[in-house]
């Protein structure tokens, strides 16, 4: 598995869910909390990092697994 890839797939989907986050924040702007977008981007940039992590390691182990289908035996 190529932990450079897993790792920045996890960074880019890290910084599209802190975005999100922000959206979120900016749509539910009626929150009393001060520090409402702060919270709901650390949130966002969470959940993206992990679901990045799992989608990387979820594509290169499926296409491990292809690979190796495909390598004839002898």
């Amino acid at each position: 598995m190529n932990m450079r890839s897993v790792l920045f797939c996890g960074l880019v989907t890290c910084g599209l869910g802190a975005v999100m986050g922000l959206a979120v924040a900016e749509i539910n702007s009626g929150d009393r909390n001060p520090k409402s977008h702060l919270h709901y981007s650390i949130a966002g940039a969470a959940i993206g990092l992990i679901m990045g992590f799992v989608q990387e390691a979820i594509r290169q182990d499926m296409q491990a697994a292809r690979d190796e289908e495909d390598t004839p035996t002898s």
